[in-house]
């Protein structure tokens, strides 16, 4: 079911007024209700920080003054550094992610295949060492947070799961998905378990070959690049069995050009070098030279070339971590005290939340949607926001006026480097 404008502004309201107030009590953070209470400082900094993601402590006290507190940098300060402060934010953030928000519209595309287009990835956030207990890295006196994030491209709906990263990406993976939908994910996800339970689901997947599975020939695994090299055709597309586990699929490998093959072998050789104890092979230099991808939809319902335009779509979610990175700054701060650090990553990490939000409702539905473009237009209006929060009718008119703009936030058509949704339509039949 789509949200509508208005239930999002119920949730807004819910979320950043009802919410907050609470947990502010609740966490021990305000332990009096005065004007500066757990609604008007998490405002103050959401708003503060999407008008300008390096606002200054002079910058968040004006923007605490459109919610009424007046407020010193010194006495923000105190409340930004402490760790009262930083269990507040984090139970605001893990409330705001309870919540469901949908957009989408009529595809035309091979999108419209699947119920939903799920794409999982990760990315880290390197923090001061003082937080290695609660977000380790993998190196000692290392802190960092790893945002575990599943989008579905369809229908916008993000889910953002916290966790340290030392952990690996499989076991975080999301596998509770609707029948008919499609799974999208990086190498990193690659295990024969998911994949049996996504079939049991009735869920299509679609992934890179990892250079470490093997496929059986005969009585025996061999390495994918040598198995390759077997075949008498330029390009395969045959039903396969992978790994000791034998998982049945279907395998599709087409040849890159030079320059491609060269570039992935310059980052392969890096990747070795950054990883002292690992021993790089040769069948894996050799396998840079081939897209490889597997999946469980057969040739009936997916062309070669459809399954690496899907493939190509995976890369939408490293683009929302660019701009939750470059244009919120949710990897830079500008103090050194490491609970004010904590607390502008917190909420920070809930203004990329409420943003999504707000450009689902605004430009989703426009295949050619910029984020980028359509963000930059939301930082013009975060005051007006704020100063609407006062009531629930003042701030569904303020995004009833706001959101529609964004749907002009569009992309144009490029000849060198095609945009995601020419890919889609010329894959589509």
């Amino acid at each position: 079911m789509l949200t509508t404008i208005q239930q999002l502004s119920e949730m807004l309201q819910e979320l950043l007024e009802e919410d907050a107030k609470r947990i502010g009590r609740e966490s021990g953070f305000i332990q009096r209700e005065r004007k500066l209470n757990g609604a008007s400082f998490a405002q103050s900094l959401v708003f503060g920080w999407q008008a300008n993601p390096e606002a200054s402590l002079e910058d968040l006290c004006q923007s605490a003054q459109v919610c009424g507190v007046a407020i010193s940098p010194q006495g923000l300060q105190e409340r930004l550094n402490s760790e009262q402060a930083n269990e507040f934010l984090y139970q605001l953030l893990m409330r705001g992610m309870s919540y469901l928000v949908t957009a989408g519209g009529i595809r035309g595309d091979l999108l419209e295949r699947f119920s939903g287009v799920y794409i999982q990835d990760s990315s880290k956030i390197e923090r001061p060492s003082l937080f290695e207990q609660c977000w380790r890295g993998n190196r000692a006196g290392q802190s960092t947070l790893k945002l575990q994030t599943l989008l579905d491209y369809q229908h916008g709906q993000l889910e953002l799961k916290l966790a340290s990263g030392r952990q690996h990406d499989s076991p975080l993976q999301t596998i509770d998905l609707p029948a008919g939908s499609l799974r999208l994910a990086d190498v990193g996800y690659f295990k024969v378990e998911v994949f049996e339970q996504l079939n049991q689901q009735g869920v299509w997947w679609l992934s890179r070959l990892p250079a470490r599975a093997g496929i059986w020939s005969g009585d025996k695994v061999i390495h994918t690049a040598t198995w390759l090299a077997q075949q008498a055709v330029k390009a395969v597309d045959q039903v396969v069995e992978l790994t000791a586990q034998r998982l049945t699929c279907r395998l599709i490998a087409v040849p890159v050009p030079k320059t491609v093959a060269q570039e992935r072998r310059k980052r392969v050789r890096q990747d070795a070098k950054d990883r002292p104890h690992s021993h790089l092979k040769p069948e894996t230099l050799a396998l840079c030279k081939w897209t490889v991808v597997v999946t469980n939809l057969d040739h009936t319902q997916l062309t070669p070339d459809e399954a690496l335009a899907l493939l190509r779509l995976r890369w939408q979610i490293e683009l929302l971590f660019k701009l939750w990175k470059q244009d919120l700054s949710v990897n830079a701060w500008r103090s050194q005290l490491p609970h004010q650090i904590l607390s502008e990553v917190y909420a920070k990490l809930l203004l990329a939340l409420i943003q999504h939000w707000l450009l689902l409702l605004g430009c989703w539905h426009n295949e050619r949607r910029s984020l980028v473009k359509a963000a930059h237009a939301l930082r013009k209006h975060a005051f007006h926001l704020l100063a609407a929060f006062s009531d629930l009718e003042t701030l569904h008119r303020a995004l009833l006026r706001i959101l529609p703009a964004l749907a002009r936030c569009s992309l144009q058509k490029r000849k060198a480097r095609p945009a995601t949704f020419q890919l889609l339509a010329r894959a589509s039949p």
